[in-house]
């Protein structure tokens, strides 16, 4: 009887796994420009991370209207400012690739502002671990990056969006395959959304900010 039910019970297994196999190959083919983008991005955090052994924290601290990364600041001034100093900085880069994707020449531009950002994670990130060990770390993981990994994904998004419709406009379509609305109204619409969800990782970090940041000092 055991005999029977292992080489079944082991069919089922390998019949689940390669279902699985298959779903993710599915998903990773329908999302090549995505997985694209992020490997970009990931990219520059490992040059942003390399690059913060040499770096000094006033140079930090003057780039923290583009990358939010002045840590200290979070500690001490009002957690208000947490908000708007996350939505800011994450509001310029979707700008950027809004206004590229607008051009034809956009799609090359946007890979940059993705590898751009992604530099100034890695480096606030790097600094923290050389700065602070684990100390460092503990803080990124608990008040920084849960906030940063939604506004990057929103960030991949209107990347993703700004190259799609730059593509579209070099090849002269300007209209929505069943020709019913225009594709920059939906273009517009999207960056919507994308603009909803930075204010969603603006508001946890304001909330992360609230609940942890009087726990650490620097």
């Amino acid at each position: 009887m055991s005999v029977i039910l292992v080489p079944a019970k082991v069919k089922k297994h390998s019949g689940y796994a390669g279902d699985c196999r298959k779903a993710i190959a599915v998903a990773a083919s329908k999302n090549r420009a995505l997985i694209l983008l992020s490997m970009i991005f990931l990219t520059g955090m490992v040059l942003g991370s390399l690059y913060a052994k040499t770096v000094g924290f006033e140079a930090l601290a003057q780039m923290d209207f583009l990358f939010a990364g002045n840590f200290k600041a979070r500690t001490t001034q009002p957690f208000v400012s947490a908000f708007t100093a996350s939505f800011a900085s994450a509001f310029l880069f979707v700008l950027a690739c809004f206004l590229c994707g607008l051009s034809m020449w956009g799609a090359f531009m946007i890979p940059l502002i993705l590898c751009f950002r992604g530099f100034g994670l890695g480096l606030t990130s790097g600094y923290l671990y050389a700065t602070c060990l684990w100390i460092g770390i503990l803080y990124n993981l608990v008040v920084i990056l849960p906030g940063a990994f939604i506004c990057c994904l929103s960030i991949l998004l209107a990347a993703r969006e700004g190259i799609h419709f730059s593509r579209l406009l070099a090849s002269g379509q300007r209209k929505t395959p069943n020709g019913t609305s225009s594709s920059l109204k939906l273009y517009i619409l999207h960056f919507g959304i994308i603009l909803a969800g930075i204010c969603f990782a603006a508001g946890m970090d304001f909330l992360l900010t609230v609940c942890f940041s009087g726990l650490f000092s620097f």
